[in-house]
């Protein structure tokens, strides 16, 4: 052929947002969410299926908050909310989330035409980076913190005073994040703006020898190219579906899996895709020269970038919180049962070199050391592996109410809920404190037999829920929890898991009618 290509949003994207090929916000491809490795097969089945865009697929700044009043849970300890921007957020695979890529190639003639058969045509996309110069750091971070303030009192419609957003290395990303998504700005942010005097520039990522790779810089004033070496990613045809119409078997719909983590590093060993940068994904159809004209070269035509986004680091709360992991303690009683036989061939086993063992005389504290010259024979013993989980978890279930107590973040114990016995001390404690009862009933003891018995039991439950021993005494040597017994209810409240996501609940995107298949 010798007409070039357009690129654009697939046509139920278009449907979805009252977009024809000709207008503006079409030329960009789109992204699609999905909730499972499966997403493929379903892309396959059905284009149109993939997962709504939702307000945590937003990228976020948590701002400061005034924690909540009497009688409002889980809100009177949390003193951090997270206000959103337009600009989008990709999560990672660990957090079940998985995106493509999709456009629909037309003719670029007057009208559009579809595409249909694309012999001697592939398609590819790139990933750039941008990245912002500033002059003044000083008014980018005034303007950083304004515009996060905007966007809590836009969030919150609340009428109390602002918070005060504090000083920290994050904070500019506000005001990139503002740029990119092109936030509306007040007078006063414009004349900061001018100050700072913003330059974008674009990079593409250039692999060099495995596993490396340079971003190099873009030139955004010249007509779209290729930088020598860039590198590109596969795209594919979706095939026509049976149940297509004849008119729709001439769309040429293409998709490709958008990455969302790589083990590239750059020259500075800094990752070539980090949850601190803006990206863009731009896609790109490549004919390649007809019989008799090999010597030509190829003929791009490029889409529009996509909107931009930013990666969610791994341990982002709002992606863990959809990938549950089950680990099932190891058993006391059944290993207590196999230590009567002699050692299998299975475990850990761990080689300590010589001047390398780090012994100790546990029964003293502070411990002692061991031998000075810590051990002259190499050392090698075999672990079975249920010690290292019994240890373990023995070692975090010490040291969480530590950090809870000493820090007093209480919001800690709101992430963690246990079942079955926790069900029943919560709807013991809980009827308790809605009673009238008060953390400082709990530490009278009672003269009366059953009111006593009664007594321990709601101790016992609440040293169950907080995973402690005399967990009455801790609390009321606090002065939260001492001057207003009623947090304690609150605290109590907020760890009821009623109202909890459940699986399966992702919000679907709709699927239009074909337009050129009517019913």
């Amino acid at each position: 052929m010798d007409h070039a290509y357009a690129l654009r949003a697939p046509w139920y994207v278009r449907a979805r947002e009252g977009l024809t090929p000709f207008d503006a916000a079409a030329r960009r491809p789109a992204l699609q969410k999905y909730g499972g490795t499966d997403f493929v097969d379903r892309l396959l089945a059905d284009p149109r299926d993939s997962l709504a865009f939702v307000a945590e697929d937003r990228w976020g700044f948590p701002v400061p908050v005034s924690m909540g009043g009497k009688g409002s849970g889980r809100l009177r300890f949390v003193d951090r909310a997270m206000v959103r921007s337009p600009l989008r957020k990709l999560y990672q695979p660990l957090h079940e989330r998985f995106y493509t890529v999709v456009v629909e190639l037309f003719c670029d003639e007057p009208g559009l035409p579809r595409a249909g058969g694309t012999e001697g045509v592939d398609l590819s996309f790139v990933i750039r980076r941008e990245r912002t110069l500033v002059h003044d750091t000083r008014a980018l971070r005034e303007l950083a913190r304004g515009l996060a303030l905007a966007l809590y009192t836009a969030q919150t419609n609340s009428t109390a005073p602002p918070p005060t957003v504090p000083e920290s290395d994050d904070l500019d990303d506000v005001a990139f994040v503002g740029q990119a998504a092109q936030l509306p700005l007040t007078p006063a942010q414009q004349a900061l703006l001018a100050k700072v005097r913003p330059r974008r520039v674009v990079e593409a990522w250039v692999p060099g020898p495995v596993g490396t790779g340079l971003w190099r810089r873009v030139d955004e004033s010249a007509p779209a190219a290729l930088l020598d070496g860039e590198l590109e990613l596969p795209m594919w045809q979706l095939p026509p579906n049976e149940r297509d119409c004849a008119a729709a078997r001439t769309r040429s719909l293409w998709f490709g899996v958008v990455p969302t983590h790589s083990a590239d590093i750059d020259e500075l060993g800094l990752p070539r895709l980090d949850d601190r940068t803006i990206y863009r994904v731009r896609c790109l159809a490549r004919q390649h020269p007809g019989a008799g004209h090999e010597q030509c070269p190829d003929r791009l035509s490029w889409s529009e970038p996509t909107a931009p986004y930013r990666l969610a680091p791994h341990a982002d709360p709002e992606g863990t919180k959809n990938h549950r992991v089950t680990i099932t303690m190891p058993d006391l009683r059944a290993v207590a049962a196999r230590a009567a036989r002699p050692p299998g061939p299975g475990g850990v086993e761990i080689v300590q070199p010589p001047g390398s063992q780090l012994r100790m005389n546990p029964g003293s504290f502070p411990p002692t050391p061991g031998p000075p010259d810590h051990g002259s024979v190499t050392s090698r013993c075999t672990f079975a592996i249920e010690l290292f989980m019994i240890v373990s978890m023995f070692v975090f279930s010490l040291f969480l109410p530590v950090v809870v107590f000493v820090f007093q973040l209480w919001w800690l114990l709101l992430l963690r809920f246990c079942l079955p016995s926790e069900a029943t001390a919560l709807e013991t404690l809980e009827s308790y404190l809605d009673g009238g009862g008060t953390l400082g009933d709990l530490l009278i003891p009672k003269a009366d037999k059953e009111a006593e018995e009664k007594r321990r039991a709601q101790l016992a439950t609440l040293d169950d829920v907080f995973e402690t021993t005399d967990a009455a005494t801790q609390l009321n040597a606090v002065p939260t929890f001492r001057d207003d017994p009623s947090q304690v209810g609150d605290l109590v409240a907020g760890l009821d898991p009623a109202g909890a996501a459940l699986p399966g609940t992702d919000l679907p995107e709709t699927k239009p009618d074909d337009p050129l298949c009517p019913r």
